[in-house]
């Protein structure tokens, strides 16, 4: 699935493309739900992309929707206040972004 070095654990980069293909989006009246548990221990990585890409299209005025999204976790992941920032800055703007722990 992922190529992970033996010595250090460290696994490669979470890319937008390979987001799109790993996480699994499903989407309602109201919101976009995406389960990001199948990026295991990269979980915060994927979130980090996902919303950076999210920061940046409304910067850029090219942000496409104002459902809410929701982004499914589990005890791997740990938020850190670049992931709180985003999810601050893209709320104000009116887009709530949700992660939960099903």
């Amino acid at each position: 699935m992922r190529d992970r070095a033996e010595c250090g654990g460290h696994a490669q980069k979470v890319t937008e493309d390979q987001f799109k293909k790993t996480a699994k989006r499903s989407e309602d009246d109201k919101s976009i739900t995406y389960d990001v548990r199948p990026f295991e221990d990269q979980q915060q990585e994927a979130v980090a992309v996902y919303l950076g890409s999210l920061v940046f299209k409304l910067s850029v005025n090219a942000l496409n929707t104002s459902k809410a999204v929701a982004l499914l976790a589990d005890n791997r992941f740990v938020s850190t206040p670049q992931l709180d920032g985003f999810v601050e800055k893209l709320t104000a703007a009116g887009l709530p972004i949700e992660i939960r722990f099903p």
